[in-house]
């Protein structure tokens, strides 16, 4: 019996299919790969601008929210505690506002301080205790509705803001630093006296006199906004990481934070402010534009309009892209390029409490 041999008809790949499949496959993969390094860039670029967007917002709204408080508690000025230049020796009182314009820090960017009362934790003295010019006490009827509650709240080492609404001039303020936090058993806040330490507030307040017999009392509030980006070790703030920083008892005027200063916003670059002091100096097109600001313009200011540059919290690291710093207000800016992108924003807040102080006080 024959016995028959089949023949196998496969063929093995020829060279020139290898090599067209391994082109084909290249091609694809080097396709998804650019693809990928392309959608990668711009998620990467699209997360940067939605952070300076946040940051920007953010920063914004600190500013409006801090400044539409500025002067509230207070006729325009503060005497006492801290004074104009946070300085004993300084017979300058303490103004509602304090645009800062190119101050002592190394770079050149504005601060901004708005002093003003907590409306939430107002109180009234006790209308039969009188208390001297240099009282270490300040008393409170702990009768009324709420008062040993809101006297847990003064605590110490914060500022306590006192003003006279009756006084003939116009209102008058008063800050202490809260030296033994409230009782509500005494119905007592104590306070450092301001005799012989304040100029300013013993022009007002003579060794002799007494306060007035009915004050407004509430926590006081002196809030400075500063941007930090010097490499000094102190603050964390460098050139390539500045930082929207907040003070709260006026010592920034030093130039470097202080540790009890609070980072607000990262990557805020600029900060530049400008003010008007009448109604029709407020328009857009109005040369009453302020850069520079006295203590007298600081108790009377309409509007205060504020400028902010974010920057990418990240160069392009392709070195590509190349982006000048934005030039803000009287600011003159660094004309070197780098790769940072960059977002402004422009706004103005209305100093509702100093323009109310005004028509009150005329």
């Amino acid at each position: 019996m024959m016995q028959r041999i089949r023949t196998s008809t496969r063929r093995a790949f020829t060279m020139l299919e290898v090599l067209t499949a391994v082109a084909i496959s290249t091609i694809i993969v080097a396709g998804l790969y650019s693809l990928f390094t392309m959608q990668s860039r711009q998620f990467l670029y699209q997360d940067m601008q939605m952070s300076m967007h946040q940051n920007l917002r953010f920063a914004s709204d600190v500013i409006s929210r801090t400044g539409r408080m500025a002067g509230y508690g207070t006729g325009g000025t503060v005497y006492g505690a801290l004074g104009y230049n946070g300085s004993i020796s300084d017979s300058s009182s303490l103004p509602a506002l304090i645009a800062s314009d190119d101050w002592t820090n190394s770079s050149s960017h504005d601060a901004v301080t708005f002093v003003y009362a907590d409306p939430a934790l107002e109180m009234m003295t006790a209308p039969l205790t009188i208390e001297s010019s240099g009282t270490s006490s300040i008393s409170f009827p702990m009768g009324r509705k709420g008062y040993s509650t809101l006297i847990q709240n003064y605590e110490v080492g914060d500022l306590m803001l006192c003003w006279d609404y009756a006084n003939q001039g116009g209102t008058v303020s008063y800050l202490w630093e809260i030296s033994t936090a409230g009782d509500s058993g005494t119905g007592q806040v104590g306070i450092t006296s301001n005799s012989g330490a304040y100029s300013d507030y013993d022009t007002v307040m003579g060794s002799t006199d007494n306060l007035p017999p009915v004050l407004h009392c509430s926590v006081g509030h002196v809030v400075t906004l500063y941007i930090d980006d010097t490499d000094n070790g102190v603050g964390p703030g460098s050139p390539a990481h500045p930082v929207l920083m907040m003070d709260l008892d006026f010592d920034f005027l030093d130039g470097t934070p202080d540790a009890d200063d609070i980072p607000l916003v990262d990557d805020i670059e600029n900060m530049q402010f400008r003010f008007c002091n009448d109604e029709s100096d407020c328009t857009d097109d109005s040369s009453g534009w302020g850069n520079t600001m006295t203590t007298a313009q600081g108790t009377e200011a309409w509007m205060l309009r504020f400028y902010l540059t974010a920057r990418s919290s990240k160069d392009d690291v392709r070195g590509i892209y190349a982006n000048l710093p934005i030039a803000l207000a009287n600011e003159t800016v660094s004309t070197t390029e780098d790769s940072y992108w960059r977002q402004y924003i422009q706004s103005s807040v209305t100093m509702r409490n100093l323009r109310l102080q005004h028509r009150l006080d005329d």
